[in-house]
This record gives structure tokens, C-alpha cells and sequence, in this order.
């Protein structure tokens, strides 16, 4: 493949992972005050969050921290709510969920769902 097509085949992608991060911060401005309930999967571990949607952040670009972990590129879901992991209950940390948009493979937007599949796990968002 030439260098053109390889730049242009880069193009479409970071573009339609634009369109779709554009969908799924929209559909999370029209849960603002809805509870969600957020199932993640990674692997053999399922971990279930129900969170009271306040605000939300699009974190771009973020540095990562000294040790390597971080996300470049996050939703911040904030809100009270809950996680159950393994049989056991917490709150949820500092009020607030991430969900690591790097390694974004696809989304599933419909009106009462949204589906985000990483190459971390798959999340997997209804509301009330």
C-alpha cells in the first residue's frame, strides 16, 4: 500500500472515531440526571456501576502519569453511585467512573442503550 492510501486509510479512522465519540457525548447530554447502569467486561470479570449522571467530561490528550498509567483519551462519568465487583459493594470512587477511550473499537448508540467495545473490555450502558 503507497503512503497516500496508508494517510488516507488513517484519515477515515480518526475521523469516525471522532463521529462516534460525537454520538456517545451526545446521548450521554440526554442522560444528564438519568441513574445509569454501566456493566464492563474485560476478560473473565464482570463489574456492575450504577451511577446518578451529573456531568460528564471528553478528556483528550492527557499526560499520563509518572508510572505509565492514565488514559490519553476518557469519558469522566460523574455522579453518586455504586460498584459491585466480585459479590461486593462500594461506593463509587471520588463520585466519578472512566471509561478509556483509547483503543476504541466501536459503539452501539440507540435511544435507552450505548455499547463501547476497547481493547480493554466491553462497556455496556442502559438507564432508568
Amino acid at each position: 500500500m503507497d503512503r497516500l492510501a496508508v494517510k488516507s486509510q488513517k484519515l477515515r479512522k480518526v475521523f469516525s472515531v471522532n463521529s462516534t465519540v460525537t454520538d456517545i457525548t451526545n446521548w450521554l447530554q440526554s442522560k444528564h440526571n438519568h441513574t445509569l447502569y454501566i456493566t464492563k467486561t474485560e476478560e473473565h470479570d464482570q463489574d456492575e456501576t450504577t451511577l446518578q449522571l451529573q456531568s460528564y467530561e471528553h478528556q483528550q490528550n492527557q499526560a499520563l502519569s509518572i508510572d505509565g498509567y492514565g488514559e490519553h483519551h476518557a469519558l469522566l462519568l460523574h455522579g453518586h453511585g455504586k460498584i459491585t465487583t466480585s459479590g461486593h459493594e462500594a461506593p463509587l470512587p471520588g463520585n466519578a467512573y472512566v471509561i478509556a477511550l483509547d483503543g476504541l473499537q466501536g459503539s452501539d448508540v440507540q435511544e435507552d442503550h450505548l455499547i463501547l467495545r476497547t481493547n480493554r473490555g466491553t462497556y455496556s450502558i442502559t438507564t432508568d
